[in-house]
């Protein structure tokens, strides 16, 4: 019910200049984007197909594809490399972003599930973090990508960091069409571009 409150406040004026294109006093925005698991932590996986390489690969896009002067990515996982959760909290703590984006995959036992879903933690950065999901939820829709609606999740990495975050499954592993769409150069860079496009 919380996430509703401020999903309201945040529809009826949410200033945020960092991420307001109409204003020309804008400031630049960092933007962390964290690509889930690696190295032993392969994550979800159908047949040869691994979500830690899924999610790599669409961060590479995402920094490939952003090159608005007024947007900085960053990102976090650069290698093949385990990393855990603690030491992810940490080094983008340290690197003091105003957005942190968590790439994932999911997997169901229902093979028919698929589509875009976004999770946000209740914190004090409900109302930035509900913003930015919902902005990139928007997109996707735009895009005729089966999306549900912006939810909230008390993930690790969600819950303990100290600035706005979102955490994106960005399809379904268990899926075929999904499956074969995010193994796809063509998907990963089309995924890409429907989430910095949400920066604008």
């Amino acid at each position: 019910m919380r996430l509703f409150c401020f999903l309201f406040i945040m529809c009826v004026g949410f200033n945020f200049a960092a991420a307001d294109p109409t204003n020309p006093n804008k400031t630049k925005i960092k933007v962390v984007v964290d690509a889930g698991h690696g190295g032993m932590d392969s994550g979800a996986q159908s047949d040869s197909v691994l979500e830690k390489q899924i999610v790599a690969d669409v961060s590479s896009q995402l920094k490939a594809l952003c090159n608005d002067n007024n947007i900085e990515v960053i990102l976090l996982r650069t290698e093949d490399k385990f990393m855990s959760l603690e030491d992810r909290v940490s080094k983008i703590k340290a690197l003091s972003p105003d957005l942190v984006i968590s790439l994932h995959a999911n997997y169901s036992e229902n093979r028919e599930r698929n589509g875009v879903e976004v999770f946000v933690a209740e914190n004090d950065f409900t109302v930035k973090s509900s913003y930015f999901g919902t902005k990139i939820l928007e997109s996707f829709k735009r895009k005729d990508f089966k999306t549900s609606a912006l939810r909230s999740a008390n993930f690790f990495l969600l819950k303990n960091l100290d600035c706005p975050a979102v955490s994106i499954e960005l399809g379904f592993l268990s899926n075929a069409e999904d499956m074969k769409y995010l193994n796809s150069e063509f998907g990963q860079k089309f995924i890409a571009k429907q989430i910095v496009s949400s920066l604008d």
